[in-house]
C-alpha cells in the first residue's frame, strides 16, 4: 500500500475536535499542499487511493464492485463522529451503498483511548458476524458514542442480543490476534496519512475532512460516478 506517497507529497489533513453530540458541526479543514494556498489545495485536491477491496472486510458495506468507494477514518468516541453518522450516513446508504454504487470501508481508529480500541474490536467482531453496520449504529444511536459503554460481561451480553449475534463468537472473534491486529493497522494506517482527527473520508481517494453536510458527499460522489 503507497502510504508513505501520501507523506512525500505532503497531505495533512487538519484536526477536528470532537465534541458532544448536537453541537455546531466542524467547519471544513484545509488541506494543505507544498507550494500552493489552502484554497490551490481545494481547487485541485490530491487522491489519496488506500481502498482494500477485499471480500472478506470484515468492517465494509456494500458491493465490492461498486463504483465509488468511502474510506471512512472514525473513532467510536467521537462525537462529531455520532454527528455524521445521524445526519448525513443514513441518505448515504440508502441512496447509494443499497443502491450498489458506493461501498464504504471503515478504518475505525483510536484517538481516544481503551474504549476506542474495544468499540473497534467489537465492531470487527460484529463484523465477522455480518452485523458490522448495525454494531456502528448501535454506538452512534441518537448521538451517542462509546464514551460510556458498557463493555462489562453483562453490557456486551446485551449488546450482542441486541444485535442478533452470537455472545460467545462476539467475545472470541474481538479477543483474538487477528482482530487486534487489524484495528492497530487501521489506526497505523491513518497515522502515516496525516489523519490528526476524526472524522476523515477518502472519497474515491478524494479528501474531506470533518462531519460535513450531505450536499458535500453527494457533490463528491456524484461527480465520480458522473466521471
Amino acid at each position: 500500500m503507497p502510504i508513505p506517497i501520501a507523506l512525500l507529497i505532503g497531505i495533512i489533513i487538519g484536526m477536528q475536535i470532537p465534541t458532544p453530540a448536537g453541537s455546531a458541526e466542524a467547519p471544513p479543514a484545509a488541506i494543505a499542499q507544498p507550494g500552493g494556498s489552502p484554497d490551490a489545495a481545494e481547487a485541485a485536491p490530491r487522491k489519496i487511493n488506500v481502498e482494500r477491496r477485499e471480500a472478506d472486510d470484515p468492517t465494509a458495506v456494500g458491493d465490492i464492485n461498486a463504483p465509488v468507494t468511502i474510506v471512512t477514518y472514525s473513532d467510536f468516541q467521537c462525537g462529531y463522529c455520532a454527528k455524521w453518522a445521524n445526519d448525513t450516513l443514513p441518505t448515504i446508504v440508502q441512496q447509494y451503498v443499497d443502491a450498489g454504487k458506493v461501498r464504504i470501508e471503515y478504518r475505525d481508529i483510536m484517538f481516544f483511548g481503551e474504549n476506542s480500541r474495544q468499540s473497534a474490536e467489537l465492531a470487527v467482531a460484529a463484523g465477522h458476524q455480518g452485523k458490522y453496520q448495525e454494531f456502528h449504529d448501535e454506538i452512534f444511536a441518537d448521538g451517542g458514542t462509546a464514551k460510556n459503554a458498557d463493555f462489562s460481561e453483562a453490557g456486551i451480553k446485551a449488546l450482542a442480543a441486541s444485535l442478533g449475534v452470537d455472545h460467545d463468537q462476539l467475545v472470541s472473534d474481538a479477543g483474538s490476534k487477528e482482530t487486534s491486529t487489524l484495528v492497530q493497522k487501521n489506526h497505523d494506517e491513518a497515522k502515516e496519512l496525516g489523519v490528526t482527527g476524526t472524522p476523515t473520508f477518502l472519497v474515491n481517494g478524494t479528501p474531506l475532512v470533518g462531519a460535513q453536510p450531505l450536499e458535500a458527499f453527494v457533490k463528491v460522489i456524484d461527480d465520480e460516478l458522473a466521471g
